[in-house]
């Protein structure tokens, strides 16, 4: 998770760009954004964690998209790619409500009445869950040392090409992030390589399971930090060349260095 509790002011001194703007509640407009998303192969819908309004959006997308025929996949961010084989189980039926919510305490601090109708919706629907995120012990680990702390056994837990390797794009909205924020060079750079890790991890199983399911578009459900353009969709479109999009919804607490360029859509919920 970006810790969005650093992360404060609006987006009134954004420069211009890509980004369209409309409320979720304007039907038309939200209709013509779903059909413009069903072009893409994966579609990335932003979040502060703790935002009840940005899950309910999240679903409403999924739904639509749904309902309009696009077979779909659900990646998500709160479990990391060793659980897998766990939300497996749980699309299949083969685990109960209590068990998998017991799993998903032990894995994601925020509390499962955020997520609980986009996990049941994948459930009931038989809508493949994807677990994006990389190992959280390797994550701090990294943030605490850098990539190069892993060991060969730790890297290898991590999908091949992962090196910690931030954007200098990326690495300026950090430095901004954190511009009031004592940090020694060596933990901002730590900060970033993990930050990185996770992000280069989502993009490499995006990719992957999209090349075994080519019929499928995949809605990625993550925070505001990996869903913006030049965190992970920018490198699925120059590198695998998957067509993206990406919704960011818009809060009071939203990144004040966040640019037009880094979404297609800023949503009112």
């Amino acid at each position: 998770m970006l810790m969005t509790g650093v992360l404060a002011a609006s987006l009134a001194g954004c420069g211009g760009g890509r980004a369209q703007w409309l409320a979720g509640a304007d039907r038309p407009a939200f209709d013509r954004m779903i059909a413009d998303a069903r072009q893409a192969r994966v579609v990335f819908v932003g979040e502060f964690h703790d935002q009840r309004e940005h899950h309910a959006l999240q679903l409403d997308i999924i739904k639509a998209l749904q309902q309009s025929g696009t077979p779909l996949a659900i990646g998500l961010e709160m479990f990391d790619m060793e659980s897998q084989p766990v939300l497996e189980r749980w699309v299949r039926g083969e685990m109960d409500l209590r068990e998998f919510m017991a799993y998903y305490q032990q894995n994601w601090t925020i509390s499962w009445a955020e997520y609980d109708s986009i996990l049941l919706y994948g459930r009931n629907n038989r809508v493949p869950l994807v677990a994006l995120n990389a190992p959280a012990d390797l994550v701090r680990k990294v943030a605490h040392g850098g990539f190069r702390s892993l060991s060969p056994d730790e890297t290898a837990r991590l999908p091949v090409g992962v090196n910690g390797a931030a954007s200098p794009s990326y690495r300026g909205f950090m430095r901004d992030v954190f511009a009031d924020h004592e940090l020694d060079a060596a933990s901002f750079n730590n900060f970033c390589e993990a930050q990185a890790v996770r992000n280069n991890t989502m993009g490499s199983l995006i990719g992957g399971y999209l090349a075994k399911n080519p019929g499928r578009t995949m809605v990625v459900i993550t925070g505001v930090g990996h869903a913006m353009r030049r965190a992970v969709a920018d490198d699925l479109g120059k590198g695998l060349g998957l067509t993206t999009r990406v919704i960011i919804p818009v809060t009071e607490g939203l990144f004040d260095r966040i640019d037009r360029d880094d979404a297609d859509y800023f949503v009112y919920p």
